[in-house]
């Protein structure tokens, strides 16, 4: 009787395919971009933003130098906690910058002594998932065929990884 080849666990393909295609950490920073809040916590979520992540560093804004103080002690307990959700040791620092934590507010806004509204949504999120799209339709060009091609991008935007994009005008397996 022939033995079968051992199957391999899809997220364990991913997570390979993400890591050979220097993909992973941009995932991780746009998870820590979109999540950043109920990863923090509520209130170091409301005065800090994660910016980017650069050779294994995550840079983190601080709304002033009084919340830069406070993460200088919260730092390690934060990095291990953002190791925890990226699944090993993927981040080996977080250098902390006093800057912007959210975006300017508008003339439109609320005078002093109102209550603040929040922005309906960030402009921020949506040039991330645009980046995110193009690093992937830049992995996938090298592969010849089509239908792997479309199977691959299915895959990516069902898993959650990506948000859906317009359907494609062309059909990808005419040439």
């Amino acid at each position: 009787m022939a033995t079968r080849p051992s199957l391999n666990p899809l997220p364990d393909i991913l997570a390979r395919f993400l890591k050979t295609h220097g993909m992973a950490s941009r995932i991780l920073e746009f998870t820590l971009q979109q999540h950043w809040t109920e990863i923090a916590g509520e209130h170091v979520g409301r005065h800090t933003r994660p910016e980017s992540i650069r050779h294994h560093k995550l840079y983190l804004m601080a709304e002033n130098s009084v919340w830069l103080q406070q993460l200088l002690f919260l730092k390690p307990e934060l990095l291990a906690k953002l190791n925890g959700i990226a699944d090993g040791a993927a981040l080996t620092d977080i250098v902390l910058r006093v800057g912007t934590t959210s975006p300017a507010p508008d003339s439109s806004g609320p005078a002093a002594g109102q209550t603040e509204v929040p922005p309906p949504e960030s402009t921020e999120p949506a040039l991330n998932t645009a980046h995110l799209h193009a690093a992937l339709e830049e992995t996938l060009r090298p592969i010849a065929d089509h239908d792997l091609q479309a199977r691959l991008r299915a895959l990516f935007e069902n898993s959650g990884l990506t948000t859906p994009r317009p359907a494609l005008k062309e059909n990808p397996r005419t040439r």
